[in-house]
């Protein structure tokens, strides 16, 4: 792509004496990219690279330092600066201007000192571009967790820490269905203050040093540990920046690898001392450090907009029917950070489910509730537990009157009348009273409801003793499939996310503490999926709720009184 190339040449042309000129097509900045150019400059007393890859102007312009420089802030190892700079495919040379202005902005903020504490805000990203590559740590500790004994496990690609054995072995548990081969004792160090590149361990010596200066009681953690000899130990910095942003990284102390075996003997790490008395910080310097890459094992959660995300992980859900609805509200809130599930349902899948059901032909004619909590596990393994109970809502109750007694919420996507009045008449009853949800969809999923009721509301009082609703949102002309005995009504996986995703928020705006109060909301299709199924919203619901918008939307009442 010569043309952007050609008009990026002339604007650089145009800075004059700055304008070092093209760079070489083998040079190594380039990395071999067929079609990637770049151009040399000098501004702030710095010599800078602008680079642009075989596929721009749709892609964003790099910038680099060039030449060996002292570690910056927002400066990659390899030199490139960490910009926000647009893409403007549009306008190649606006691109690579709005590049050139955030990188000398950058470089200005860098020289006064203003980014400086940067290096502990993204602690974890500076550690990460010395460390080895084919070996990273995968962690798992719980919010603040400081110094402190920890248990790892590892394949020799990836060392995995948690905070205890038992956490351990629920985590690999839920993702491998199975405990841990092998699960060993490691510890983790809290640094008072995090250090910045310069001070990062390269040695077991300097990883003393760093410990025994800012940690209070680290040297005792990790000398007990080093006095065990172990042949490899992980060990894992924890620390917070100025923010209080908290980070973990880690260090693999290994025995240096010998001539005639795997590792060094013990007795060469004891040397010049008498066996068992060699000083824990000289045992230190005789290990070989590695800094590893690491990862945290909840990492996800930080993409949630939740504040208070532990507020979640302690709560108790139960939900009663794993059905289409259920399943999808199990797996949205499960993602969502809830630590505990319940899961009831005495259904096996069948093949009909499979278009609309969170489960797929892989786990047809098995338990749904079963099958659902062994996947839930699997792609969320830092959640605390699920139970499933392959069997009804009575039938437990019967074997165990307190099966829900130490739930939060209640969450009844069973589409049962039956079902669902005896969860209502359980509640009811003395000592049982904790807030329950209903979710139900319309024939056609036309209309979709969730009721959230606090102890004392009764469901049974928006039905009669037959279970028909007081008041319905539509009505559709479309006769129901005579499979089933016409008691089911074709909707596809698009309606179904409607009802997953309105049942699930108010569950979640329960359990943080934004619902307080009984409330009804619903989500009613738009005009063309009411055409779609020939059907019309009721004069009741016209009257009481209004005329729905054509495009699709919620509304939102109070629920009837007894």
């Amino acid at each position: 792509m010569t043309e952007p190339h050609d008009a990026i040449d002339a604007w650089f042309r145009g800075l004059g004496r700055h304008y070092l000129g093209r760079v070489r097509p083998d040079d190594p900045i380039l990395r071999g990219d067929a079609g990637s150019a770049g151009w040399r400059l000098r501004t702030l007393g710095l010599e800078i690279v602008v680079v642009v890859d075989r596929h721009f102007p749709y892609s964003k312009p790099t910038v680099h330092l060039a030449g060996e420089t002292e570690r910056m802030p927002h400066v990659e190892r390899d030199g490139k600066l960490c910009l926000r700079n647009p893409e403007v495919p549009s306008d190649p040379v606006m691109a690579v201007a709005s590049a050139l202005g955030e990188a000398r902005q950058l470089l200005r903020d860098v020289a006064a000192g203003g980014e400086r504490d940067d290096f502990e805000e993204d602690f974890g990203l500076y550690w990460a571009q010395d460390a080895v590559a084919d070996h990273a740590a995968a962690i798992l500790l719980p919010p603040g967790h400081g110094t402190a004994s920890a248990s790892w496990t590892g394949n020799g690609v990836t060392t995995y820490v948690f905070a205890s054995g038992g956490e351990a072995r629920r985590w690999w548990r839920h993702r491998h269905g199975a405990d841990p081969v092998h699960l060993r004792r490691t510890a983790t160090i809290e640094l008072t203050t995090l250090p910045r590149p310069d001070r990062y361990p390269t040695s077991g010596a300097e990883l003393w040093s760093l410990v025994e200066q800012r940690s209070d009681t680290g040297c005792e953690m990790l000398g007990e540990l080093l006095l065990q000899m172990p042949k490899a130990l992980p060990l894992v910095l924890t620390g917070a920046a100025l923010s209080g942003r908290r980070h973990a990284v880690a260090v693999m102390l290994s025995r240096s690898p010998d001539p005639k075996r795997p590792t060094v003997h013990r007795k060469v790490m004891e040397r010049d001392y008498p066996r068992g008395q060699v000083p824990a910080s000289v045992l230190c310097s005789r290990y070989d450090l590695r800094r590893l890459r690491c990862q945290a094992l909840d990492a996800a959660n930080t993409r949630l907009p939740y504040a208070k995300l532990d507020l979640l992980t302690g709560k108790r859900v139960g939900i009663i029917g794993c059905g289409a609805l259920g399943s999808g509200v199990a797996r949205l809130i499960a993602k969502s950070g809830v630590g505990h599930l319940v899961l009831v349902d005495p259904e096996t899948l069948g093949w009909e489910n499979i278009r609309r059901h969170q489960l797929g032909a892989g786990d047809v004619h098995r338990a749904k509730a079963s099958a659902l909590a062994r996947t839930l596990v699997r792609e969320n393994p830092d959640i605390g537990s699920i139970k499933a109970f392959d069997t009804t809502l009575q039938a437990l109750l019967a074997s165990d009157p307190t099966a829900l007694a130490d739930l939060d919420l209640v969450i009844a996507c069973t589409g049962s009348w039956a079902a669902n009045a005896f969860l209502d008449h359980h509640l009811s009853s003395p000592g049982n009273g904790i807030p329950a949800m209903y979710g139900w969809m319309e024939a056609h999923a036309l209309a979709s409801h969730a009721a959230l009721l606090m102890p004392g509301t009764s469901f049974a009082a928006g039905y009669d003793a037959a279970g028909n609703a007081r008041m319905v949102a539509s009505k559709s002309k479309k006769p129901p499939p005579v499979e089933c005995g016409a008691l089911t009504s074709p909707f596809g996986a698009i309606e179904l996310a409607q009802a997953e995703a309105l049942t699930s928020r108010l569950a979640l705006d329960f359990l943080r503490g934004k619902q307080t109060e009984s409330a009804w909301r619903s989500w009613l299709v738009d005009a063309s999926t009411l055409d779609d199924a020939e059907g019309s919203w009721t004069l009741m619901w016209l009257a009481t709720r209004g005329t729905p918008d054509p495009l699709g939307g919620m509304a939102a009442g109070p629920w009837w009184q007894a």
